[in-house]
């Protein structure tokens, strides 16, 4: 036991006085001896006589140490500890050591197993002893001031990470003349990817994609300052939107002001007129846009003499000219997609070693493309890509990872697709509905088909918003919706990123069943999903990347008498 009857007084200096340790031994001299050692100091002691009581103490109290004998029963002690550490506690644990059991080097490595443990012979001198607790609660204030600090930079970057996605655009968008939606993947929490959507009318608009040199937060401080330039010039000189190489000129001249020597952009600045189906953009060291015929599936080579220029920011004196632009006339079917070289550097290990072939990725795209033609979900084509790309095994991101897809929307000389975006907000939902209700009366004339297809889209929306989202992803997200109008049925899509649900539609029977229940306990809640399940006659529902893919089909009844 450590000697406390020395002619010299115990000398304990510590930078904190304030701290609290417990004594734990069965062996009452040995806890008197630890007791004396401490008298005179202002550390405040707890004595433990019964090892029963460390768990309820642990629960009620803080402590900067433990002191514990290790008497002949060693396991004993190992045992208590991992029930302290599975308690979620990792406050350092010091313990006395008899004189016998320093040759005993299978008990001295299962001490050191735990990187919180240490010990230190029972019959140590008091200076020693003093030295060993000042070394063993330092070190862990400094671990606990360490973990402090990284949980605080750990929660800006979280709200870095919100700021910056509530920058962004909307993931998905329509309206009458175009369509497209995001997959926005950072490598960390924050990204160096830039996407920007500038509508200049209904017709014409401007995307702007880019990669930040680097990761982490300087790219992303670097990301967020472009966005406020780009949107106060576009604002100030729309006219220069239709010049892609102009929006170069003045994103390098920025950059080589502003950010000189600290990062640079790979940029593509597409300009695109829907009414005339024209495209013009600057290729500035970026991924080249890839375009899709949805009917045929067909890769389109839109850039045939590689035109393109150096990253925005890299070379203060380049010139961006308008020969260095690409300019191309699409079809009313073209699919175009944009992605990040995020997508290049997918690989199957984290080392990196086995990256994804583009031939796979461009087979897959072109496929996904015509599937979603025929079945009017566009929508999910960036987030249905990464998925089959992650059930290839290609599940190691290497760098911020985004991918976009654009095009007009089907149908477009036909009136029998409504599609629109919702914010996650109730008030939102019931004008959606009501539209929605008008889109199906318009077409059908059919008051009870319209109803149950207002009241089957608002439990579900309903049901998303309330149990679906935290309460910041209320506030940011949209859920997208389009209804398909056919002779006998009516299918309704709707894409949220609400959380995964497993077993979320009931069958009709079930749901006869279900409401019945309800209905006779006169419960005003708990009914949406059965709703539903009476409603649809076929449901699905699949999970690509984090985007829910709900599909309900809702029957036209024959009318009698040939109406």
């Amino acid at each position: 036991m450590p000697n406390a009857e020395s002619n010299e007084p115990t000398q304990i200096m510590l930078d904190n006085e304030h701290y609290r340790i417990m004594l734990l031994s069965g062996d009452a001299s040995i806890l008197s001896s630890l007791e004396k050692f401490f008298v005179g100091t202002k550390l405040t002691v707890v004595s433990v006589a019964n090892e029963n009581e460390v768990i309820p103490l642990l629960n009620s109290e803080k402590f900067d140490v433990i002191i514990s004998e290790v008497c002949t029963n060693a396991a004993k002690s190992l045992c208590l500890r991992q029930r302290i550490r599975e308690g979620g506690y990792e406050m350092p644990l010091l313990f006395l050591v008899p004189q016998h059991c320093w040759s005993n080097m299978d008990l001295l490595c299962q001490i050191v197993e735990d990187p919180y443990s240490y010990y230190f012979p029972e019959n140590a001198d008091s200076r020693f002893l003093s030295a060993k607790l000042k070394q063993v609660i330092n070190a862990n204030r400094s671990k606990e001031m360490l973990n402090y600090t990284k949980s605080k930079l750990e929660r800006n970057l979280m709200l870095a990470s919100h700021l910056q996605q509530a920058m962004l655009p909307p993931w998905v968008y329509f309206n009458k003349s175009y369509e497209f939606s995001s997959f926005y993947c950072p490598f960390s929490q924050v990204s160096g990817d830039l996407f920007e959507w500038i509508p200049l009318d209904d017709d014409r608009v401007l995307f702007i994609f880019g990669d930040v040199s680097g990761h982490g937060t300087h790219s992303a401080l670097a990301m967020t300052a472009v966005q406020s330039f780009l949107k106060q010039m576009i604002f100030l000189d729309k006219e220069k939107a239709q010049k892609p190489y102009l929006v170069a000129r003045e994103i390098n001249e920025f950059f080589c002001h502003h950010l000189q020597n600290i990062v640079y952009m790979s940029t593509l600045i597409a300009y695109f007129d829907f009414k005339n189906n024209y495209l013009c953009y600057q290729n500035a060291g970026y991924m080249d846009l890839v375009c899709v015929d949805a009917i045929t599936g067909q890769i389109d080579n839109i850039n045939p003499q590689n035109k393109g220029s150096l990253p925005l920011g890299m070379v203060k004196d380049v010139q961006y000219t308008e020969d260095d632009n690409v300019e191309y006339h699409f079809l009313d079917s073209s699919v175009f997609l944009f992605f990040s070289d995020g997508l290049m550097d997918l690989a199957k290990d984290k080392a990196g070693e086995s990256f994804m072939d583009m031939n796979v990725c461009m087979n897959l795209v072109s496929k996904l493309v015509m599937e979603a033609q025929k079945e009017e979900k566009t929508i999910a084509i960036p987030f249905r890509c990464h998925h089959s790309l992650e059930e290839l095994g290609y599940q190691c991101p290497q760098d911020d990872l985004s991918m976009v897809i654009i095009r007009k929307p089907l149908n477009l000389e036909k009136e029998y697709v409504f599609s629109s975006h919702v914010p996650a907000d109730k008030k939102a939902v019931d004008a959606i509905c009501e539209k929605a209700y008008g889109f199906v009366m318009s077409y059908y004339e059919d008051e009870e088909l319209s109803v149950n297809t207002e009241l089957l889209l608002e439990e579900y929306l309903i049901n998303v918003i309330m149990h679906g989202l935290n309460e910041y992803e209320k506030l940011h997200e949209y859920i997208a919706i389009k209804l398909c109008a056919y002779d006998d049925r009516l299918k309704l899509i709707i894409w949220d990123h609400g959380k995964e649900w497993n077993g979320l539609i009931m069958q009709q029977q079930t749901a006869d069943e279900t409401l019945d229940r309800l209905n006779e306990e006169l419960m005003a809640s708990g009914r949406g999903l059965p709703i539903i399940g009476k409603i649809a006659s076929f449901s699905s529902r699949q999970r690509y990347s984090g985007l829910n893919e709900s599909i309900f089909c809702i029957p036209r009844k024959e009318r009698k008498g040939g109406e």
